[in-house]
């Protein structure tokens, strides 16, 4: 929380960090997700033991989370956990070049995901705070990251080759560890000086709302479908008889039309309940990833995803927003982050271990399909659990 003694000035500052932070941090993000599975394969990994990386890493998100939330809001250190977690989350990576074998690879993964999932949700907490101090956007800040992410993950599918994907963890190392890191001590998080609730009976409040709790079962769901489709993708687009070049393309168009949404959505999202977004956003996530699931080249499904672009803007902006307002004063960043252990965490490690053994052992096409099914029952749950009684 921004203290009330920061003028307009320092605010309307912090923001623009912000807005660095972002390019930097999903820049960084940009430069793994599209091509880690890529180059786990190249390694010689089954579809099996990629599921399984892919799950046994959001396990430690699902203990970091909170972790790192809750010792951010109690000793009100935000920025020093925010450039200690960017910093090994950022160095971490380089080790991968000099490994072989699927358990030294467990090993890492579970480093990079315990210092990396946090930033996420402690970023978008002080943000939140920073943008209600002069009634900014949240959307016009978070889009930044997205452009961060068409950006590298466009120019280094032009650049990569099939042989060497090194490229990606040096790009990584330098917008996580150093980019962030820098930023983390130039954002002007202060301590709150409203009373806080203590983060037990916080966690009993969030827990005991039945719109939140089935928020947080959706979101379970939606970090299953997620896994799948986000870990399995690039690997369809080569399955397809795409090439590398393709699977950047891919990954830049399945963010690039977050951008508008997140610029011009502004009034709209004023216009509906953080709820009813959700719920729409959810329901065009059926139907994108049952599009891509039925898609027979990789053209088809780089001009399918983007309408996931379209998705994720309104998906983000209303769940970060609408967790926001559920939060007890004082607890943002636990709020924050609990919502990335339900979805990054639980939900990202069971949709990682079922898309990988639907990869290996019924179709590359199940994978985007059950994807699809996961997001419609997550709408379902929490459409039914905020009903009026």
């Amino acid at each position: 929380m921004v203290n009330p003694a920061i003028g307009a000035r320092s605010v309307k500052h912090g923001l623009l960090i912000a807005k660095l932070y972002y390019l930097c941090f999903f820049g960084a993000i940009g430069c793994l997700a599209p091509f880690l599975n890529v180059f786990f394969q190249q390694r010689g990994l089954t579809g099996v033991q990629i599921g399984w990386l892919g799950s046994i890493a959001p396990l430690m998100a699902l203990v970091a989370n909170p972790i790192w939330g809750t010792v951010a809001d109690r000793w009100q250190i935000h920025r020093q956990v925010l450039a200690l977690c960017a910093f090994v989350a950022g160095t971490v990576t380089l080790f991968f070049l000099w490994t072989d074998g699927f358990w030294a690879f467990v090993g890492l993964v579970m480093i990079l995901t315990f210092f990396r999932t946090p930033l996420g949700g402690i970023l978008d907490s002080t943000v939140m705070d920073l943008t209600r101090r002069v009634n900014a956007s949240y959307g016009r800040q978070r889009l930044w990251g997205t452009v961060g992410f068409v950006i590298v993950a466009y120019g280094l599918g032009q650049l990569l080759t099939a042989n060497d994907l090194s490229l990606v963890f040096w790009g990584h190392t330098a917008l996580m560890g150093v980019g962030c890191v820098v930023l983390s001590f130039l954002l002007p998080v202060q301590s709150v000086e409203e009373k806080r609730v203590s983060i037990g009976q916080g966690l009993r409040v969030l827990i005991g709302q039945r719109n939140y709790l089935s928020f947080l079962l959706a979101m379970i769901l939606q970090g299953m479908a997620m896994a799948g489709y986000i870990g399995f993708l690039g690997l369809q687009i080569l399955k397809l008889g795409g090439i590398e070049q393709q699977v950047g393309i891919a990954w830049a168009f399945n963010a690039l039309l977050e951008i508008p949404i997140m610029y011009f959505g502004v009034r709209w999202f004023a216009r509906f309940s953080y709820r009813r977004l959700i719920l729409i956003a959810l329901l065009g996530f059926t139907l994108v990833w049952s599009l891509v699931g039925m898609s027979a080249t990789p053209g088809q499904v780089i001009i399918i995803v983007l309408g996931s672009g379209i998705c994720f803007g309104i998906f983000w902006v209303a769940a970060v927003g609408y967790v926001s307002e559920a939060a007890p004063p004082g607890l943002k960043a636990t709020a924050q982050t609990l919502m990335g252990a339900a979805m990054s965490g639980l939900g990202w490690s069971l949709g990682s271990i079922v898309a990988g053994y639907l990869w290996d052992n019924i179709s590359s096409h199940a994978v985007f399909l059950a994807a699809a099914g996961m997001a419609m029952s997550a709408m379902l749950i929490f459409w039914l659990g905020g009903r009026e009684k």
